[in-house]
């Protein structure tokens, strides 16, 4: 009967760290327009391209990036999609700054990522002093 106990507090333990671990910020649902959101998949090499990109270039952009396999983010993600009214095919990386965003990462998408981007860095670099 112990054991049965002792099994039992434990899942119990296990789903309230689980259920903590899932923080708030992924719970978001809405985006905000002071922010950059990078929303990728892990196995998307666009998306580590871009991320390396964003990462090199400017080190000091705080950019909110949400993995859209993971529940909360995918909701956020749904989310952003709507907002710009993205119809058809939905790809990652989806990059979404204010009234834009880039959806992919091609040849051309740097120069766009650093015009769009231009307002956000100006933001971070206030910030700084």
């Amino acid at each position: 009967m112990k054991h049965y106990i002792v099994t039992f507090l434990l899942g119990l333990c296990c789903f309230v760290l689980l259920s903590a671990c899932n923080s708030k910020e992924n719970d978001i649902t809405e985006l905000s327009a002071d922010k950059v959101y990078f929303f990728y998949q892990t196995t998307c090499p666009h998306c580590h391209t871009a991320a390396q990109y964003i990462k090199n270039k400017y080190p000091m952009l705080k950019v909110v990036s949400r993995d859209i396999k993971l529940p909360g983010n995918k909701n956020l993600f749904k989310t952003a999609v709507k907002k710009y009214g993205i119809n058809g095919s939905v790809g990652t990386p989806l990059i979404c700054f204010g009234d834009h965003y880039i959806m992919g990462w091609g040849p051309n998408d740097k120069q766009l990522f650093d015009y769009y981007v231009r307002p956000y860095v100006d933001n971070a670099m206030q910030e700084k002093k």
